[in-house]
């Protein structure tokens, strides 16, 4: 159905409505909101045929309509009007993110808690699977006297921090002898072929160094290891069960699915560049019913990295939601860009 002006901007309206409210929507209701000059007779006929395509519906008899998932479809790709994040709300992603900007594990665990603080629902932020994914780089760093962080960055988008406590004082250029070592034996090598016999004859080769490197050579194969599968973090999830839309059962199993994070992951990671919106009716997952998965792509360089993504009703804020998650997701690949290029 090729819909005219008039009954985008009663879709439009009924929807913005229904995002705000929850209630049916009358066409009295919708004779105020909309600019033209029409009488709520028309408003009814235009109402009308609008359920009969699909894109409305009546909860009861008598009562208003309410938007399907072809109107919220209708709406959020060509209806929708989105404004840009304020400067103050920029600087505020900025500085809460820059806090952990050092360590890749902190900065994707505030970057999802950040998102389901200001959004009210679930944040997801997803790691790639790297299992094939070449070392691009390692880094050690002190964090302390006898502290340091190991950094392992893949050509996948990958970047992961681990500190490990070692047994002596270690001075920066010592770090950097081991740092050039680990590159050298096993950059440009796949995750998955960094095998124990491997890292055993770089202990051989360090000699009495071995036992002053140990915990750094252990942090970096439990980043190998850990860098080979997904990371899901979730934040949030109970911010659903505050939402009238979510009864116990639907609750429970949204939360339920949510719980298997490689599945989610997957679902996340199947989608290139750019934002994506996914209602739960197109999602083939009968968990999803009634909500609906926002999500986007981090970066690091012109490295594409993992994903971004907010989880809740379909009746959620997209106008103020998606402008949210496009800039946090532009603050930490900011951030990883300039990690990475330290």
């Amino acid at each position: 159905m090729d819909l005219g002006m008039r009954k985008q901007q009663i879709v439009s309206a009924i929807v913005a409505a229904y995002i705000r409210t929850g209630e049916p929507i009358g066409s009295k209701a919708l004779v105020e909101a909309l600019e033209q000059a029409v009488s709520s007779a028309t408003i009814r006929n235009d109402m009308a045929e609008l359920a009969a395509a699909g894109f409305l519906e009546q909860p009861h008899t008598s009562a208003g309509r309410i938007p399907t998932a072809k109107a919220f479809r209708l709406y959020i790709d060509r209806l929708m009007s989105c404004s840009p994040l304020s400067e103050e709300k920029k600087q505020e992603v900025d500085e809460a993110l820059a806090s952990v900007a050092g360590d890749p594990d902190r900065l994707m665990a505030e970057a999802s808690q950040l998102l389901a603080q200001s959004t009210g629902v679930a944040a997801v932020a997803a790691t790639p699977n790297q299992r094939e994914a070449c070392i691009r780089r390692v880094e050690v760093l002190a964090t302390g006297l006898r502290t340091a962080a190991v950094l392992l960055m893949t050509d996948s988008g990958g970047v992961r921090s681990r500190v490990c406590r070692l047994s002596m004082e270690c001075n920066s250029d010592a770090l950097s002898r081991i740092a050039e070592t680990l590159n050298r034996e096993f950059g440009k090598c796949a995750l998955s072929a960094v095998g124990v016999a491997k890292v055993q004859a770089v202990l051989v080769r360090l000699g009495n160094e071995a036992l002053v490197y140990a915990p750094i050579i252990t942090a970096f194969m439990d980043l190998v290891n850990d860098m080979a599968q997904a990371e899901v973090r979730l934040s949030g999830e109970w911010n659903l069960l505050q939402h009238p839309d979510y009864p116990l059962d639907r609750a429970r199993s949204l939360l339920g699915f949510l719980s298997q994070r490689e599945l989610l992951g997957g679902m996340l990671a199947a989608y290139p560049e750019g934002v994506r919106v996914v209602l739960g009716s197109e999602s083939r997952r009968p968990e999803l019913a009634g909500s609906c998965i926002i999500m986007t792509r981090y970066s690091f360089g012109q490295i594409l990295g993992g994903s971004l993504g907010l989880i809740g009703r379909v009746r959620m804020a997209y106008a103020l939601a998606i402008p949210r998650l496009q800039y946090v997701a532009q603050s930490v690949s900011r951030l990883l860009t300039r990690l990475i290029e330290e």
